[in-house]
């Protein structure tokens, strides 16, 4: 099995070159002419500076940036639109935040994402390395504004983080403007939190229309059967870690279920994934000293375990029926085990001792998962994977540590 797996894995390169994913869509250039044909949709984390756009599928490509387009749209997917508009560069995560508010802006000339577009106003978005950003663009106005949100160190005690909240105030601003709203959900800005689905969900209210749902899900179930391959193993300073202990091989099934998060659901390149595994293993390490007082000496053990997998799942190659993908993770898993025990016999009197739970093995122990595979057709998704060896000893001097590899067959709910 260790060879199968490194024989996916060397193979895997090949499909690393960078992959177009053309899709219809439309530009619309400096002179307001619109020119249809496909553009290179590509997955990614901030607003795109640039896109690659054909007329058609057999064309030369070209490049459309801000100084060349007002706006684009890949169909059904995103649209955008280019503005200047002013950029608050006030840091959000924790290890950067500013003793006291933040206003430092910046001038940019960039593409904002249409999030929600209406009669009254379309919100927008914008993200680069520091933050996510939402713009309101009112009707009659030509420049959207910045919904502010920020957060910072209370100046006269450091430790006290504070929240700066101005998009509540300025969305309470444009529905008493445009007239919408209850006196009940305007009181429920009070806890708007500054997150997309909740701004989307306010800025159809000021328009009065329903929220369009997309046509592609975010998540996925899927559920899988598999066989590993286990092998127990000592480390350390103990005498069952010299090289000529041998380490026996177990062979065993596996059951799993899981959910898979999309991060762009159009795409599904980069997949977030919470997997829950039932996994067995029988083990055993033994040593033979040679001579006529020699003896053998067995430690043998059966291990149940469930398994709690986080990973990361990344499509290198992302075609519709045909998908190539390396993942990994980190794995909490809880054990269980049954005929723990040491078995010694002398070759010169002839007796056998066992010592049952001679050895203490830890219930929660960890492991790193890798796993590489393929999906068909969006259903069946083949893989091999490999866990980095763990210990489940707690012992200064020495450890006992479980490898493992795996091949499986998961099931893909859902389109």
């Amino acid at each position: 099995m260790k060879r199968s797996l490194l024989l996916l894995l060397s193979g895997i390169p090949v499909f690393c070159f960078a992959q177009s994913n053309f899709q219809k869509g439309y530009v619309v250039t400096n002179n307001q002419d619109t020119l249809r044909g496909y553009i290179d949709y590509v997955e990614q984390t901030k607003n795109p500076t640039s896109i690659t756009f054909k007329t058609a599928l057999e064309s030369q490509t070209q490049t459309f940036g801000t100084a060349d387009c007002s706006a684009f749209s890949i169909n059904e997917m995103e649209a955008y639109q280019r503005f200047d508009v002013e950029v608050s560069l006030s840091k959000i995560d924790l290890a950067n935040l500013s003793v006291g508010p933040d206003k430092t802006t910046e001038k940019r000339n960039v593409f904002l994402k249409v999030e929600q577009a209406g009669r009254n106003v379309t919100l927008l978005s914008y993200t680069d390395k520091i933050k996510k950003r939402f713009y309101l663009l009112e009707k009659g106005s030509v420049t959207p504004y910045e919904l502010v949100r920020g957060m910072y160190l209370k100046a006269a005690n450091d430790n006290m983080m504070m929240e700066d909240i101005e998009f509540r105030r300025q969305l309470s601003l444009v529905m008493n403007k445009f007239d919408v709203g209850t006196e009940a959900e305007r009181s429920k800005l009070a806890v708007l939190t500054y997150d997309e689905p909740s701004l989307i969900k306010l800025v159809a209210k000021i328009n009065d229309q329903k929220i369009a749902k997309s046509k592609y899900k975010s998540t996925r179930f899927f559920v899988g059967i598999g066989m590993n391959a286990n092998k127990g193993y000592y480390r350390g300073q103990n005498d069952m870690a010299s090289s000529d202990a041998h380490n026996k091989s177990s062979y065993t099934p596996y059951l799993s279920v899981g959910i898979d998060a999309f991060a762009n659901p159009a795409i599904r390149k980069l997949i977030y994934r919470m997997e829950l595994s039932l996994s067995t293993s029988k083990n055993e390490v033994s040593l033979v000293s040679d001579g006529k007082y020699g003896q053998s000496v067995t430690h043998q053990f059966d291990q149940v375990t469930v398994s709690f997998l986080p990973q990361l799942i990344y499509n290198i190659y992302n075609k519709e029926h045909l998908k190539v993908f390396l993942g990994g993770g980190a794995g909490v898993n809880l054990s269980g085990y049954t005929n723990n025990k040491e078995i010694t016999k002398s070759f010169f009197r002839q007796e056998v001792t066992v010592e049952e739970n001679k050895t203490d093995l830890e219930k929660i122990n960890f492991s790193i998962p890798l796993s590489a595979g393929v999906v068909l057709h969006k259903k069946i998704e083949i893989l091999a994977g490999y866990n980095f060896s763990s210990s489940i000893t707690n012992y200064q001097n020495f450890s006992i540590n479980i490898q493992r590899y795996k091949i499986g067959v998961n099931y893909l709910f859902g389109k």
